[in-house]
């Protein structure tokens, strides 16, 4: 009977959650962020590798312009693609670490960047690239020179352009010809401002980095027209830090009702991640179905760069990558991209997500990728294994996402699930009921006749799964240990994770053990990676505090773990990030 009741239970929670954990949040249901892998198709190297650069599509073209090639020497060089070959053109500027603003009329602005190689300096150089006829007109110079700026195109055809890196920074405006006009000073400089539209005539800047590399106050904001202001919503959500941003491709409102809304990165305190809209100049956070993953069976997520916007899909994604890759480069690269399906907010839904792993490429992450007309996204360039700026990369990938499929968003309606999995549960329990008594008035039979007990019906070993199934187990679990953080649980056991999940500790063990690991050494990762977002994130917090946030029972178990996973201590390891 005892055997049955198990079975019973494992077939309720299998109902319940076939492919994904389903979780209260609210009044609505939740669901665990489904693990996905996608293809990587490799394209032929570019001409000339090349870091700082621009990417982007235009007129059906991919294109990577300017930034610097080996040496850490700029490149006044554009390379667009088409009929399986780079062509090569050549600009009439250098624009390393310069920015890039696609035209209403088609062309593409390009201004800004270093003066000198290995990125010293600063530029007043703008020029204009027709994708159509491949050529260039050097028309003039900007108000203020720029390096690591940003720039938005409004209604009106103005573009707004602030930010600058080791140099005073303003606001100005191009009037999408020949001239620039400067607007105002910054209330605070910044390097690669995001600059949202809030209305058709105006803008509001924001930033977390100072032109000098400094932290800044996030949360002051100025406006194109009007005086500075406060967002506090950014006082606990963060923008996550990028080198290359351009508003119109996060895009996800319509001009034409005036509803000028764009999707954002942010973090907390903590680190962890989630998605904020920014409409009409208010903040807040875009609701989804699970919390933004932080980590995967590889190890914690780095996320970096903007969101990129698919308007015809109405599907955003957000690129990541394994948070360790500068400790261990020569292992490869693992990149991951976090998709979006934001149209399910439109009907009062939260939006699914579904994390997409590569197998590990030969190239650090890149910050400037664009989205292609087949819907897949464009990685060209960045660094090679060396992470070197002086030695660039030439290598060029296709992520293909667009074929990916979305997990269905749970109803706003969350009564109505909640009815579905109480009818569930209810047949399941008349059903266990009728068998107990079915059983318990039949007549006893002789012991010489009694039948052999059913034998018990093993789970499926990790062993014997097919690879996906296998990862998308480990997967769940990974994401119950951190959306109920059990891992700052001190003494945490198998029995507990098993129970939180909802399967056999037994079979919680053989997993972890499947991917090379011990149980203790993956929580003891967890609560590591936990304490150095503390220490990153809140340099006034004491160690001592640290480690028993963290979920370690003493100080020495701690210092030890950090010492093995790192290779230094918590002091050391905080001076070198700082």
């Amino acid at each position: 009977m005892a055997i049955r009741r198990q079975n019973l239970w494992l077939t309720l929670l299998m109902l319940l959650s076939p492919t994904v954990v389903m979780m209260a949040s609210g009044d609505s249901l939740s669901v665990a962020c489904p693990l996905v892998r996608v293809q990587a198709d490799t394209l032929p190297g570019l001409h000339i590798p090349r870091a700082g650069h621009q990417v982007f599509c235009a007129n059906g073209d991919y294109v990577v312009a300017g930034g610097h090639t080996h040496g850490f020497v700029p490149t006044p060089t554009v390379e667009y693609f088409r009929d399986g070959q780079w062509h090569l053109l050549q600009m009439v500027y250098n624009h390393d670490a310069g920015f890039s603003v696609k035209l209403a009329s088609g062309k593409v602005l390009l201004g800004g960047g270093t003066s000198e190689p290995i990125g010293i300096g600063q530029t007043y150089l703008a020029e204009l690239y027709d994708p159509v006829t491949h050529t260039f007109d050097g028309f003039g110079s900007m108000e203020q020179k720029r390096t690591l700026a940003s720039g938005l195109e409004l209604d009106g055809g103005q573009v707004v352009i602030a930010g600058n890196w080791y140099h005073d920074d303003g606001i100005e405006v191009f009037d999408g010809q020949k001239r620039f006009t400067y607007v105002k000073d910054a209330s605070v400089g910044r390097v690669v401002p995001l600059i949202f539209q809030t209305a058709k005539d105006d803008a509001v800047v924001i930033g977390t980095r100072g032109c000098w590399g400094d932290t800044i106050n996030a949360s002051s904001a100025d406006k194109l027209n009007g005086d500075s202001l406060k967002i506090p919503f950014l006082d606990t959500w963060k923008p996550v830090n990028v080198t290359t941003h351009r508003s119109a491709e996060s895009f996800i409102g319509n001009a034409s009702k005036g509803v000028y809304a764009y999707l954002l990165p942010v973090a907390d305190s903590t680190g962890q991640v989630a998605i904020a809209k920014v409409e009409n100049g208010s903040f807040s956070l875009l609701p989804t179905t699970c919390p933004v993953p932080m980590t995967t069976q590889w190890g914690a997520i780095d996320y970096y760069g903007a969101i990129i916007v698919d308007s015809v899909r109405q599907r955003a994604y957000l690129m990541g990558c394994n948070a360790d890759f500068r400790d261990h480069p020569k292992d490869g690269f693992r990149h991951y991209v976090l998709c979006i399906d934001y149209a399910a907010t439109f009907q009062g839904r939260p939006a699914p997500l579904t994390l997409c792993y590569l197998d590990p490429l030969d190239v650090t992450p890149d910050y400037s990728l664009a989205l292609t007309p087949d819907g897949s996204l464009l990685m060209a360039g960045g660094l090679d294994a060396d992470l070197s700026n002086f030695s660039p990369s030439g290598h060029a990938y296709l992520l293909r996402v667009a074929a990916l499929m979305a997990v269905p968003a749970q109803s706003g309606n969350g009564w109505v699930w909640w009815l579905i999995a109480a009818a569930i549960i209810t047949i399941l329990l008349i059903y266990f009921l009728r068998s107990s008594r079915c059983e318990c008035q039949t007549e006893t039979i002789p012991s010489s006749e009694e039948p052999k007990p059913l034998p018990e019906e093993p789970e499926p070993s990790p062993e014997e799964m097919e690879p996906a199934d296998r990862d998308q187990l480990i997967q769940r679990i990974r994401e119950v240990i951190e959306s109920q953080q059990l891992f700052r649980q001190p003494g945490l056991k198998v029995n507990e994770v098993a129970e939180a999940v909802g399967i056999s500790s037994r079979t919680i063990s053989r997993c972890i053990n499947a991917e090379g690991i011990k149980f203790a050494d993956l929580i003891n990762a967890y609560r590591i990676d936990y304490a150095k977002r503390l220490l990153r994130n809140q340099t006034d917090k004491k160690v001592s505090a640290i480690y028993l946030e963290a979920g370690f029972a003493n100080e020495s178990t701690f210092f030890r773990t950090f010492k093995e996973l790192t290779g230094m201590t918590p002091a050391e390891w905080k001076d070198k990030i700082d």
